[in-house]
């Protein structure tokens, strides 16, 4: 067989985040191009300007927001530009869920068909869509809510960079992607499942403020993701406790390629000092092993951190 073959490969799981992939290969084999030396600086950095100027140096779009709550300290960049939130838009699924518990009486216990995992309890599949990013945990349980009623989350908390279809359907999202690879480098605003660092921040600045929805969904979403740490900094782990929501997306159309990574999460430090972050890379080239800009990110989250503390 001569030519290209098409194949097509959706919710690809990588680690603790979702991927969704387009892979056109060719029918022979062709030579991998090498891997990206990622090479960091061992220690953080402490400044706004020299952590802006090492950004401006890389080949890709870097974002975040900051705040610390106690002194209200932010450090920002790009924290309004709207962009794929990949699987972290999985916590306005959840949120609807203890929503519908605490406002509707469902009860958690109750079960659900999901892919692969056959009938399980809808906190079953929560754990699963937080804990492991479990994609068709989070389409089953999108589905039993109501995707409407998921996707009205973010207006509901005054979150309005967020996407009106904050959480689409697969069909959806592919559209969105091509739009992505097809188009300028910064996406429009308001493309599904979008939206910014600004916002994301402000998400866990309104959970620790226990106003997402009421104080008893809020007391419950918090007790949640504190008992689903992530390990999203180097610099910091075993210092600081990390509780939130990453996510990627790699989507290839050859020779176009757009990858994604990023988190948005809440920060305990000593004596119950918080910080609320969200940091996003958008544009690694296909040669950036996933593994290496997991690292770059922890990097930029390790120096917003002590930003926040200098």
């Amino acid at each position: 067989m001569t030519g290209l073959i098409i194949g097509l490969i959706l919710g690809l799981v990588s680690g603790a985040v979702g991927t969704v992939k387009w892979l056109m290969e060719k029918a022979q084999s062709s030579e991998q191009k090498p891997s990206i030396e990622l090479i960091l600086p061992k220690e953080p950095m402490g400044t706004t300007s020299v952590l802006a100027d090492f950004l401006d140096n890389q080949p890709y779009e870097i974002g975040f927001f900051a705040k610390n709550l106690k002194t209200g300290k932010v450090t920002e960049r790009s924290a309004g530009r709207s962009v794929c939130l990949a699987s972290i838009v999985k916590i306005f699924c959840l949120t609807e869920l203890y929503r519908q518990k605490h406002e509707d009486s469902l009860d958690l216990k109750q079960t659900i068909d999901v892919p692969n995992h056959g009938s399980i309890s809808l906190s079953h599949a929560a754990d699963l869509m937080i804990g492991q990013s479990d994609n068709a945990a989070t389409h089953a349980l999108t589905d039993f809510l109501g995707r409407d009623k998921v996707n009205r989350i973010p207006s509901l908390l005054g979150l309005d960079s967020m996407s009106d279809v904050i959480l689409p359907s697969m069909g959806i999202l592919q559209a969105t992607l091509d739009k992505r690879i097809f188009g300028a480098r910064c996406a429009s605003a308001g493309l599904p499942q979008h939206g910014t660092a600004r916002d994301m921040a402000g998400y866990f600045e309104l959970l620790l403020n226990k106003k997402v929805i009421s104080e008893s969904v809020s007391e419950e979403l918090i007790e949640f993701f504190t008992k689903h740490p992530k390990p999203f900094s180097t610099h910091y782990v075993g210092k600081y406790s990390f509780a939130g929501k990453g996510g990627n997306i790699v989507w290839t159309r050859p020779p176009k390629h757009y990858s994604m990574m990023g988190w948005s999460l809440f920060v305990t430090k000593q004596a119950g000092e918080n910080v609320v972050l969200c940091v996003w890379g958008e544009w690694f080239p296909d040669n950036m092993p996933s593994e290496n800009q997991s690292e770059f990110m922890k990097f930029v989250t390790d120096s917003v951190i002590t930003i926040l503390e200098s």
